[in-house]
């Protein structure tokens, strides 16, 4: 079991690991301070077809973006970068080498749905139109619906 534990101050989070059968402590994967507060909103993504590596949100820049873990708690890459936000994780491909995201770039004004390819970080914008964006993504990940208003 994954479980982020925050300091009542809500200013230090340990990401620990614990025994799903004895409910015994492991080990503490990672950390992540601030002097104001630190805000964990979103649970453990585990990449599709590769269980030792995990997505992890995070606010440690100041916006909302995308982190690879493995499961020993290695930072492996931060995915996403910039001065916009990572709003909503859609899902995988089929393999699971590419996570699809909706995000606040170019403006927060609008939702644009991105994917992300894991092995090369490159990001590909799959929506033009000014408005917001929000996605449907068939359960073999070949498919895309879009939901559009402006």
């Amino acid at each position: 079991m994954y479980i982020a534990e925050l300091t009542r101050e809500q200013n230090h989070l340990k990401m620990n690991l614990y025994n799903a059968v004895s409910g015994k402590f492991e080990q503490t994967l990672f950390e992540e301070s601030h002097p104001k507060y630190v805000e964990p909103q979103h649970p453990i993504l585990f990449v599709k077809n590769n269980p030792n590596q995990f997505i992890w949100q995070s606010q440690r820049d100041g916006y909302n973006h995308l982190y690879l873990y493995n499961t020993s708690g290695k930072l492996l890459k931060q995915l996403t970068s910039g001065a916009w936000e990572v709003t909503d994780i859609i899902g995988f491909d089929e393999k699971g080498q590419n996570l699809y995201f909706a995000s606040t770039n170019p403006t927060p004004m609008d939702r644009h749905i991105y994917s992300l390819n894991l092995r090369n970080s490159n990001i590909t914008r799959h929506t033009t139109d000014a408005g917001m964006h929000s996605e449907l993504l068939s359960a073999s990940g070949r498919f895309l619906i879009d939901r559009f208003s402006a």
